[in-house]
């Protein structure tokens, strides 16, 4: 990089595509260095078997990109002499862009946004117990009695998570009314989209669209990422709305690249974080030339230094 210019010309195109294809090799540069920090983190050895498991959202993410990228190539369709041209189905691109930033929200929520123990203890025990007792809502009554081994060690890891949480100093400072809320909305409710202010103040149930208030994202670049998604992959009015138009006019390629571009802005956020909350495996983008660098950050870079400026302005 000279002068903060991007001098390889396999970026340059990937920068600038003239072509499908250019754009196709970034979400592949992507997706295949998540791959490398994958290989590398499979050697490395974790204080605490939540952080050890939560890798497994590493790998949940590069999943998504390849998927994408395999759908990008399309389908096409012949009965006779009728033959339906090569094209991607833009409503399934954009149901995996609304699945990645869930899971790029959810890190943030368990990782970056928790800036205490307590917080962190909280937050994590929150996101196990949640997911148990939505595990045990899916079971019948008769499949809760048939496997009773099983549900009993549930409701035992519901109950330990209970107790590490109520454990800490800043469960113990919320006044009753805050305990009784916080309770009712991860072991009642199942949910875990908590967060707590500097101050310990607690807002439950913080929505997906409203996770990168907390975590300096709140840019004009990303609002209304989610929701847009949401549209695009819901099989509501609007949405069928938007696919008949898409074909009808032939924009079907512009909503393709869309989905995209937001895959790897989400992929370039998630991937960063994701190198803080692990600095073991940081040493795989440390060895990357400077260009390289600022290919994985670039989204990241720019959401994040935007949103900073337009807090100070």
């Amino acid at each position: 990089m000279n002068n903060g210019t991007i001098e390889n010309p396999w970026f340059r195109r990937m920068l600038k595509p003239q072509c499908p294809d250019d754009r196709f090799e970034y979400l592949d540069y992507m997706v295949d260095f998540y791959f490398k920090v994958m290989m590398e983190l499979g050697s490395v050895g974790f204080k605490s078997q939540f952080r050890a498991q939560m890798t497994s959202s590493l790998q949940m993410m590069f999943t998504k990109g390849k998927s994408m990228r395999l759908l990008l190539d399309g389908y096409s369709h012949r009965n006779g002499n009728i033959t339906l041209n090569s094209q991607a189905d833009h409503t399934v691109l954009f149901t995996i862009v609304r699945a990645a930033y869930e899971q790029l929200c959810a890190f943030e929520l368990l990782f970056l946004i928790p800036d205490t123990d307590d917080k962190r203890i909280i937050l994590e025990n929150a996101y196990v117990a949640a997911a148990q007792i939505n595990r045990l809502k899916a079971f019948t009554e008769e499949a809760l009695t048939r496997y009773p081994e099983e549900t009993t060690e549930t409701r035992l890891d519901i109950e330990c998570c209970r107790k590490e949480i109520q454990n800490t100093a800043l469960y113990q400072s919320l006044s009753d009314g805050e305990k009784t809320k916080l309770e009712e909305t991860i072991f009642k409710k199942g949910e875990y989209q908590i967060v707590f202010t500097k101050e310990g103040k607690m807002i439950a149930h913080v929505g997906w669209d409203q996770v990168r208030d907390y975590c300096l994202l709140n840019t004009d670049a990303l609002h209304g990422v989610y929701r847009y998604a949401c549209n695009m992959a819901h099989p509501s009015y609007l949405g069928l709305i938007q696919f008949h138009e898409a074909y009808k006019e032939g924009a079907i390629g512009e909503l393709n690249d869309t989905a995209l571009t937001q895959m790897i802005a989400i992929m370039s956020v998630y991937i960063m974080d994701f190198l803080k909350a692990y600095p073991e495996a940081k040493y795989v983008y440390d060895e990357l030339d400077d260009e390289s660098q600022f290919m994985v950050r670039m989204y990241s870079e720019c959401f994040r230094n935007s949103s900073e400026l337009s807090r100070k302005s």
